[in-house]
């Protein structure tokens, strides 16, 4: 909008400046005429030929005439036209009259000046009009449309050039800036093979960058602290907790409290090292699970188990940290191959939640074993509840795995049936959230 409203500013200021010069040039041919005229009594004095040649030559465009007492006494050579003074404008004596839309003269300049001249001892007003066509005016101002249009559209290409590359010139580092950051959310790498943001930014976004990498780098550290720390406690409390299991001054009623104590010592480790905090780098899943199956099939030899495996689409990569995936889907699988009777059943699919508007993925954990009782199901998805005195199966490590999802903000599933034993088993499905 702004170069089109400049564009017409500066037409109609041309415009103007025309009308004023068009009116100073009719102004000085009338000055002239007056110069030239003269009166004697009745007598008129102009000579046949006037000193400006566009009044002599027909077709000139420019026409003039002096009226006394509302007749023309006299009328150039140039003119074409059977004036008519009543019907045009009348300036008082002394005074001028410049006009560029008249209904008795369309496309026609007129100018007139009314001027007093003595005669007889008596003072006698004579009009002087000067009239132009305004063709020679109409192709000048179309000209200079014509070239303000086209010297216009050139500046405002260039400018929309200069606009555009000093928009790309600060786009750009932003949008570099949000895809490493995007990239750093999902915990991919970058060519040092550390999560941080990199690349050169103006000097306003380096502020945001280093912020960033400090935030990152600040993090990273704090967690490998905590769990080296977590690391460190865990080996003091092994070393006196395997002292007294190996104890034979120990009696049999007490080894199943220090074991116990054991057990809750290495899940409690194992949840306050959960990986939700902190940025994860994405991991193939069905490829964790394969080799989780393969380590299956080496423990459970002696009992002849088929596990099968099924994944669409064949493989997709989660923001998961890889000790959290096999502890998470290694202790669901882990208690199916207890609790089956012969098969055990890996399912991976892609399907959409309608209460999010998105699509999750859902790996479901299948056995034929003798089932969950379904008062203790309830007791599965309740937190703080445990069931380790489900020896059967789906008990030990269920803490744990009930913490992860959570901290991953997935969902758990169960389904079982200990109806008969064609079709009893138990269906354990994790559903994570697309990310």
């Amino acid at each position: 909008m702004l170069l089109p409203s400049l564009a017409f500013t500066v037409s109609t200021a041309f415009k103007d400046s025309l009308l004023k010069a068009k009116q100073t040039e009719l102004e000085s041919m009338a000055y002239a005429l007056i110069a030239t005229f003269e009166i004697d009594g009745s007598q008129i004095n102009m000579p046949f030929n006037v000193f400006d040649d566009r009044l002599n030559m027909p077709q000139s465009g420019y026409q003039a005439f002096i009226v006394l007492n509302q007749t023309v006494v006299w009328q150039s050579t140039s003119s074409t036209l059977q004036p008519t003074p009543l019907t045009y404008p009348s300036a008082k004596t002394g005074e001028q009259i410049f006009a560029d839309e008249l209904t008795s003269l369309p496309d026609t300049f007129l100018f007139t000046f009314t001027a007093e001249f003595e005669s007889e001892n008596q003072f006698i007003p004579i009009k002087f009009y000067l009239l132009e066509d305004q063709g020679a005016f109409h192709r000048e101002l179309a000209t200079f449309n014509q070239s303000l249009f086209r010297n216009g559209v050139w500046v405002a290409l260039l400018i929309s050039g200069l606009l555009l590359l000093s928009l790309l010139s600060v786009v750009s580092p932003v949008k570099h800036l949000v895809s490493q950051l995007s990239k750093a959310a999902k915990g991919t790498p970058n060519q040092d093979g550390v999560v941080s943001l990199s690349g050169a930014y103006p000097k306003e976004l380096n502020a945001v960058k280093d912020s960033v990498n400090a935030l990152l780098l600040s993090e990273s550290q704090q967690r490998t602290r905590f769990k080296h720390a977590l690391q460190d406690l865990a080996h003091s409390l092994k070393t006196p907790l395997s002292v007294l299991q190996g104890d034979e001054a120990i009696s049999e009623s007490s080894k199943a409290p220090i074991l116990q104590i054991d057990q809750i010592i290495q899940r409690q480790l194992s949840r306050s090292v959960l990986g939700k905090a902190g940025w994860q780098q994405h991991i193939d899943v069905c490829e964790l699970l394969q080799k989780i199956i393969d380590s299956m099939h080496k423990i459970y030899r002696d009992k002849g188990l088929r596990i099968n495996f099924r994944a669409i689409p064949a493989g997709f990569m989660y923001p998961i940290d890889t000790t959290d995936a096999y502890e998470l889907f290694g202790n669901i699988l882990d208690n199916a191959c207890k609790a089956a009777r012969s098969e055990v059943t890996v399912t991976v699919t892609l399907q959409a939640d309608s209460r999010t508007n998105s699509q999750v993925h859902i790996i479901s954990i299948s056995d034929d074993g003798a089932g969950i009782p379904e008062a203790m199901q309830s007791d599965m998805l309740t937190r703080g509840k445990r069931l380790d005195t489900y020896h059967q199966g789906h008990g030990i490590g269920l803490a744990t795995v009930s913490d992860l999802v959570e901290m991953y903000g997935a969902t758990l599933e169960v389904h079982s049936s200990t109806s008969d034993k064609k079709s009893s088993g138990t269906t354990i499905s994790v559903c994570l959230p697309n990310k």
